[in-house]
Order: structure tokens, then C-alpha cells, then sequence
């Protein structure tokens, strides 16, 4: 049901994307085992009767709309971290769900955001996770050189305008071209 994977378009670079609703309630048989694993989770860290309000919880990611990483693929997600380690690559995380809380609204973080960025700051090779779900768009450069860029929604643009985004990728940093709700970005490393 994971629909992470990771490739490498040049040596010594790697894209990986991770899976963000691998544990969801969104698009599953309500019958799955997955689905009931990831509605029994959502209905103990929130016990609003609207599982989409955020009101009054400590950890307001849990809501409906968003999702997290299963054990299974956070394993699998630290030994192509480790394969890159041991392999001088730097690497590009990508996912549509936030995991740092100083790019994103607390609202829009991954259920278990901590457990991927616990997997990120225990390698090296890692350069950048680049994220939406949050259609303001945000970043943040981590404790670990980690940089953190949820692009803005392409959603919000107007009608009848263009919003996308190019990014040129070095040995030394990455720069993002944007146009319309798309920002330009350099993120050295």
C-alpha cells in the first residue's frame, strides 16, 4: 500500500519520496486493516466529533486530512538514508506532507513527523525536503543543515495565470526559479 520510492538521476545524487499517507483514513477501504490501524490512531490523539478540527488538541496534526509514515516504511526510508551515507550521495527527501514545524503550520504536519525527521538527523547525506500541503508555503533551514521548503499551493492561483516552479540542481546548492505564487529559493549545502 506504500507508495514510497527513491531514484538516482546522476552519481552521487538521489531523490527519495516518501509516502506521507501511508497511515490514512483518506482513500482506503474502510474494511482494510491499514485503514482501521490509521483510524483507531487518528480517534486517540483526536476525540473531536469533526476528526478534521484541530480544536483543543495538544498535537494538532491529527486531524482527517492529513496522514503519517508505518513503521515498515520509515525502516525501509533509513537503509536507503544509510546506502546514500555509505555512498557520499546527497539527497533530496520529497513528500507532500510537512515534516518540521518551523515550514509549515503545526495544522499540516505529518501524524508522526517526528519519527522521519529522527530518521533524517540520524544521516548525513540529507540535503533538502521539499513539501506542500500548506498552500502559504514556508521554510527553514534545521539544527542539521536540513532544508525545509513547502512550496505555495499552485491551487491559489488566480484563473486565467501561471504559477510553477523550476529547480536547477549543482554540486553545491539548489536554486528555485519561481513564477506567479511560486518563490525563488537558493538553498547552498
Amino acid at each position: 500500500d506504500c507508495q514510497a520510492y527513491h531514484f538516482s538521476p546522476a552519481p552521487r545524487f538521489r531523490f527519495v519520496l516518501l509516502d506521507g499517507y501511508d497511515l490514512s483514513v483518506l482513500g482506503r477501504d474502510a474494511a482494510s486493516p491499514r485503514h482501521r490501524e490509521s483510524l483507531r490512531l487518528l480517534r486517540e490523539k483526536n476525540p473531536n466529533v469533526d476528526l478534521n478540527s484541530p480544536a483543543g488538541l495538544k498535537e494538532p496534526q491529527f486531524v482527517e486530512f492529513n496522514g503519517g509514515f508505518s513503521q515498515a516504511q520509515l525502516d525501509w526510508f533509513n537503509e536507503v538514508l544509510k546506502f546514500s551515507d555509505e555512498n557520499q550521495e546527497k539527497v533530496v527527501v520529497m513528500g507532500h506532507l510537512p515534516i518540521h514545524p518551523d515550514a509549515s503550520d503545526k495544522v499540516c504536519l505529518a501524524w508522526n513527523y517526528r519519527d522521519a525527521l529522527s530518521v533524517i538527523h540520524s544521516h548525513q547525506c540529507v540535503v533538502c525536503f521539499l513539501e506542500g500541503h500548506l498552500h502559504d508555503g514556508g521554510y527553514c533551514l534545521d539544527s542539521h543543515g536540513v532544508h525545509h521548503l513547502t512550496l505555495e499551493g499552485v491551487i491559489e492561483t488566480p484563473p486565467e495565470s501561471n504559477a510553477f516552479g523550476t529547480i536547477y540542481v549543482y554540486d553545491d546548492k539548489m536554486v528555485l526559479k519561481g513564477r506567479g505564487r511560486i518563490s525563488d529559493r537558493v538553498m547552498c549545502f
